[in-house]
């Protein structure tokens, strides 16, 4: 295995264990029914993460990417736990898992982010607003997105 790719099979173990921390604090009695693959996606200039299923229903398994421009030591370590939740809520929902799929659209209503307040981050998902609009196109123009 080659130094970069070692660094970055390290990367990806330390992001997917945030996200088993994050699962644990916040979704107790709740199911891991597939495999659940959190890793470092690409760098996106519109998008946080995503969550898709492995396979066409989720059966076998999930991925969650984190895009890779939130590595970046100007974003403050909450935005990425801000984001997992967002996609860990994803899961639960039956969105590109293989859980029932509570809703028609994954955000019509506000559905995640009155999840996420209710494990109490409200604050967080003001924050993670806030930070996007003064700093996100600073950080593009930094990686020439």
């Amino acid at each position: 295995m080659k130094l970069d790719e070692l660094e970055k099979s390290v990367e990806d173990e330390m992001l997917a264990r945030k996200a088993a921390n994050l699962l644990r604090e916040n979704f107790p009695g709740k199911e891991i029914s597939n495999l659940l693959i959190v890793k470092w996606g690409k760098k996106w200039k519109s998008k946080l993460a995503h969550i898709k299923a492995i396979d066409d229903y989720g059966e076998y398994g999930t991925l969650i990417e984190v895009n890779e421009l939130m590595k970046d030591a100007s974003v403050p370590a909450w935005m990425i736990d801000v984001t997992l939740l967002h996609e860990l809520v994803h899961y639960f929902h039956g969105f590109g898992s293989n859980h029932p799929q509570k809703f028609r659209n994954p955000h019509k209503g506000g559905v995640v982010d009155s999840e996420i307040e209710r494990f109490g981050f409200g604050e967080l998902l003001k924050k993670q607003d806030k930070w996007l609009k003064e700093n996100w196109t600073q950080l593009l123009e930094k990686n020439s997105l």
